[in-house]
């Protein structure tokens, strides 16, 4: 394993950023352009319900590395002081543990990785 000094929570700050941006990106994509429905997809996509059925999916085909799937530990793992308003707590720390993956991915420099598993997250986002 790569030794990784962040706290998770940290990575998560930073893959928050990161996700939001490729979600943004992927709905522009599709053609859409009208500001309400914009906003309702980026809030399916990168809500703590979108992204804890993104993790659960991702878990279940097997295709985080081990390493990858360290940092999803922790991130589940994390001490967080507040949680969003429309979630429950283990929902918000799936989602940390989502963002916490792509901070790591961002922050240690493995782009071509995020870029692969960015691009399965916004597949899986289109089922929401």
């Amino acid at each position: 394993m790569e030794i990784v000094m962040e706290n998770p929570v940290v990575l998560a700050w930073m893959g928050d950023a990161i996700y939001s941006a490729k979600a943004r990106k992927h709905i522009l994509d599709a053609g859409i352009r009208k500001a309400d429905q914009l906003q309702k997809r980026n809030a399916k996509i990168c809500s703590a319900s979108g992204q804890a059925f993104v993790l659960e999916k991702l878990i279940e085909s097997e295709c985080l590395n081990e390493d990858e799937m360290e940092i999803v530990r922790r991130g589940r793992n994390a001490h967080v002081k507040s949680v969003a308003k429309n979630s429950d707590l283990q929902t918000y720390l799936k989602a940390t543990a989502l963002e916490a993956l792509f901070g790591y991915l961002y922050l240690y420099h493995h782009e071509d990785r995020m870029a692969i598993l960015l691009d399965q997250c916004m597949e899986l986002g289109d089922l929401l």
